[in-house]
Formats: structure tokens, C-alpha cells, sequence
């Protein structure tokens, strides 16, 4: 967890934000941004895929979702799983 020391908080730079007070914060860790949700989900799904040695119905299991919607995240993220040699 990170110290208070470690949030920075800057003003939001968009006029038309709806609460220009309310300041955006981005959480600092060790002097680096944190990666984005979508980095994080799209490097999750390819490690659990790797793990299910790309079979993407064991894959989906362990994810707790279901094989359509794994099959949908793989097509958003561009990741290609390996097929079996």
C-alpha cells in the first residue's frame, strides 16, 4: 500500500470536466505510474493462458468467465493464444 507521500494529485486539465474542483489523482509507486486497468487485465489473461497452456475454456474457468467472454477480451487485447503443437 502506498504512503500518502506517494499521491499526487494534479488539477484536471479539461474545461468541460463536470467538477473542475475535484482534482484527478494518480497513484505513484516506487517514482513509476501505475500500469492501466487495461495493461493489467490484458497481461492477466495472457499469463492464466499460459498457465492453461493456451486452452481457453480452462483458461475461462479459472478466470470466472465465461469462454464467449474470454474469446471477446483476447480479440479486444489482440492476444493470439498458442495452439497446441
Amino acid at each position: 500500500m502506498a504512503n500518502p507521500e506517494e499521491l499526487v494529485t494534479q488539477p484536471s486539465p479539461s474545461p468541460e470536466n463536470d467538477t473542475p474542483d475535484v482534482p484527478e489523482v494518480a497513484l505513484i509507486i516506487e517514482g513509476a505510474p501505475l500500469p492501466s486497468l487495461h495493461d493489467v487485465e490484458q497481461r492477466y489473461i495472457t499469463r492464466v493462458l499460459e498457465v492453461a497452456h493456451g486452452n481457453q475454456r480452462r483458461a475461462a474457468r479459472l478466470l470466472g468467465i465465461s469462454r464467449w467472454s474470454l474469446s471477446r477480451r483476447l480479440r479486444k487485447y489482440g492476444v493470439r493464444p498458442r495452439t497446441a503443437a
